[in-house]
């Protein structure tokens, strides 16, 4: 790596680089130019076109590895219906995980982009409290929405039969702004598009645990081509 970035390199520069010996150094160097990775002219060490080639693919796998290891957290838990998510799309995302003395923060954070949100597109494993009175708020305001939610059917049950959720679940499910598709199966993840920016979250111990947050238009179109695909499958939920 050090070659590939300084062109060329006199052995004596190069050791004064390396946190090794010169023993080393002329061991590894040897091994290096036997293989066809680097060649030698005047005490002068530069990597070959092979040598260049595989030193580029090797630092694009490090940054990918260390990108992976970064959203650890999400990918360890993600169902596959997520595996259509690039790995690539997440470079730059904000990842947030949920901890023991702050459980609430990942649902906390998808309320706040909701709040600001015009358009939203989800998919949700279950029915929040927060998330239906803040939706139902909304709608009583008068503001300019458009919403469209695929929920699991027992959550929607849930909606429907708990008091707490009943009047403001059906504010949304009544509003010409709000269409809530019902799916037949649980799902343990949450992915939705506020706007312009993707969310993607799973679940540990059936509580949110990752989130990741992106402005990234790939992830955003991922997104929300997930929720297509389980909103296919789903009945809209009718009034009443």
């Amino acid at each position: 790596m050090i070659l590939s970035e300084a062109g060329e390199l006199e052995r004596a520069e190069l050791e004064s680089r390396l946190d090794a010996s010169h023993r080393t150094v002329v061991r590894v160097v040897k091994s290096l130019r036997e293989r066809g990775y680097l060649r030698e002219t005047d005490g002068s060490l530069r990597l070959t076109p092979f040598g260049s080639h595989v030193a580029d693919e090797l630092d694009g796998f490090l940054e990918t590895t260390d990108l992976a290891v970064t959203f650890r957290p999400l990918l360890r838990h993600a169902p596959p219906a997520l595996e259509t998510i690039d790995l690539e799309d997440l470079e730059g995302a904000e990842l947030l995980v949920a901890s023991e003395s702050d459980p609430f923060s990942i649902l906390d954070r998808i309320l706040t982009l909701r709040s600001e949100a015009t358009r939203i597109r989800e998919v949700a494993p279950g029915v929040q409290k927060e998330s239906v009175d803040q939706l139902a708020e909304r709608i009583r305001s008068g503001e300019d929405i458009d919403v469209e939610a695929v929920i699991p059917r027992q959550a929607g049950d849930i909606a429907d039969s708990r008091t707490e959720y009943r009047d403001g679940h059906a504010v949304a499910t009544d509003s010409d702004d709000v269409d809530i598709y019902v799916h037949p199966d649980q799902m343990s993840f949450f992915a939705g598009a506020a706007d312009g920016t993707a969310m993607v979250s799973v679940s540990r111990n059936e509580r949110p645990y990752a989130l990741a947050i992106s402005e990234n238009p790939a992830l955003r179109a991922t997104v929300e081509s997930i929720f297509e695909t389980y909103r296919e499958q789903s009945t809209l939920k009718t009034p009443g």
